[in-house]
């Protein structure tokens, strides 16, 4: 769905890199983190203006089918550029936007 360039940290050769640190490379290179860490949605460990964009996905059951379902689902309803400065939490029957309203 739409021109996306989607990699992992361990394709990216960032396995084990902290989570500030993580999001200062996301922020420097304007991407958008797509993470199954719900640490990523603490917003004392991780207070706004530190990040680019976080999409939180919290599936009900493990498997790759069901994150990009759930993947698929936000993208029918938003934009990415719509998620930049945010934290949004995609379940699977709500999304969430923390911080400014979409």
């Amino acid at each position: 769905m739409g021109n996306h360039k989607v990699d992992s940290v361990y394709h990216e050769g960032k396995m084990g890199i902290e989570d500030k640190d993580l999001l200062q490379l996301c922020e420097r290179e304007e991407r958008i983190l797509i993470t199954l860490d719900n640490d990523f949605s603490n917003d004392i460990l991780h207070p706004r203006g530190t990040f680019y964009g976080i999409i939180l996905l919290k599936p009900e059951t493990q498997g790759k089918k069901v994150f990009l379902d759930l993947f698929k689902e936000f993208l029918n309803k938003y934009k990415l550029e719509d998620v930049v400065n945010k934290v949004v939490i995609v379940e699977t029957h709500q999304i969430m936007v923390r911080w400014d309203c979409i």
